[in-house]
């Protein structure tokens, strides 16, 4: 699904952007969980296909849709003093206030994981991580917010289509989804650095007093955080992606409304959506 805005308004040390919740057949799925079961359709069957939208102006990630198959968007990380967000992945909590901890969100079961809780240091305060699809974001820390949980590795495409359709994050042999967004920092006080985001297009934090940055296109990876005394804007979620695995002398009918991509490789077809919904029928 879609991943999380990396702070819900303009604001200071917010947390980073869940990642978008990640279901899958195939190597992996999200939250730690066994594999999802696979789907059996017939001739004249139809299903649909939604690919959600990344979160933006104060918003969570949009969920992701096959069929039965519903994937939780990420959630938007929260802002100064707030406790993080629910999503398909948690979103980090925002900075506290002197001697204050905010908790990070809760991810969804069998999607993804909690967000990092953010705290205050040295009178600074510190935005946790958004959570991954395969761990926790990390709790803000004195030098800056926390890093983004990872994503998990899903090998449903190799390295080289993942690439060229540009979705997933492609990580030595393996892509990755679904990772989650650095938090931000306020930048006075004890200095600050950049933090990663998670493996699968987390976005990185920026040190000083820079914008968060977006999570990667059709990876659902979360935002970052902004480094900003005020009216720092988080970036925005990475959108997501479904893909689909199936025997090659099956043809999809797919309606106007999908963006697609088809190939055939390893004895199988594999179409992968990347904008939009619509009907496919088989």
């Amino acid at each position: 699904a879609g991943g999380g805005l990396g702070s819900q308004l303009s604001d200071q040390a917010c947390g980073g952007g869940g990642a978008g919740g990640l279901r899958s057949t195939v190597t992996n799925t999200g939250g730690g969980c066994g594999l999802e079961s696979s789907i059996i359709f017939s001739s004249g069957d139809s299903f649909t296909v939604t690919v959600g939208a990344g979160g933006s102006a104060n918003t969570s990630g949009n969920d992701s849709v096959f069929s039965t198959v519903t994937s939780t968007g990420g959630a938007r990380g929260q802002t100064f003093g707030g406790n993080g967000v629910t999503g398909g992945s948690g979103g980090g909590g925002g900075g506290a206030d002197s001697g204050g901890v905010a908790s990070g969100g809760s991810g969804t079961s069998c999607q993804g994981y909690a967000g990092g809780g953010g705290k205050n240091v040295y009178a600074s305060g510190t935005g946790g991580g958004g959570g991954g699809a395969g761990e926790d974001g990390q709790a803000g820390q004195t030098n800056g917010g926390g890093t983004g949980g990872d994503g998990v590795a899903v090998n449903i495409i190799t390295t080289t289509e993942a690439s060229s359709a540009s979705v997933g994050e492609v990580i030595s042999s393996d892509v990755y989804f679904a990772g989650g967004g650095a938090g931000g920092h306020d930048p006075r006080g004890t200095s600050k650095v950049a933090k990663d985001g998670g493996d699968g297009g987390g976005a990185n934090s920026q040190a000083g007093t820079a914008s968060g940055l977006a999570g990667t296109a059709n990876t659902g990876g979360g935002g970052s955080g902004p480094g900003s005394v005020i009216n720092g804007q988080g970036g925005a979620g990475g959108s997501g992606v479904v893909i689909l695995k199936y025997p090659p002398y099956v043809v999809l009918s797919i309606g106007a409304g999908l963006t697609s991509t088809t190939i055939e490789s390893s004895g199988y077809k594999k179409t992968i959506f990347t904008a939009g919904t619509g009907t496919v029928s088989v």
